[in-house]
């Protein structure tokens, strides 16, 4: 699973159509607080402009997302990967995404 999104703004200066995003990182972390999520998923989804990178190939685009294990478990998916692609997919910054 991947997502597709047109980059309209780069760090390189220039758009990126159809760039191609995929998740390089998931870790589920235990909180020590009284107050808030007793676990967070830190999600990194990295953004290329090819959606066929190779281990060399750079990537145009870097999100790291930090949310409460909860929503990501209530996402629809086979597995939690999935529900972790599907969060992401419905955030504001990747509004408009699809997944490829």
């Amino acid at each position: 699973m991947a997502i597709q999104l047109d980059i309209s703004n780069s760090s390189y200066g220039v758009p990126f159509a159809g760039a191609y995003f995929r998740i390089v990182t998931v870790a589920t972390v235990r909180m020590r607080t009284d107050t808030g999520p007793k676990f967070e998923t830190h999600i990194d989804v990295a953004g290329y402009a090819t959606a066929a990178p190779g281990d060399d190939t750079r990537t145009v685009d870097f999100r790291r997302y930090a949310v409460d294990t909860d929503f990501v478990e209530a996402q629809d998916g086979a597995n939690f990967l999935a529900k972790c692609y599907n969060w992401v997919m419905v955030q504001p910054d990747m509004f408009d995404s699809s997944a490829v």
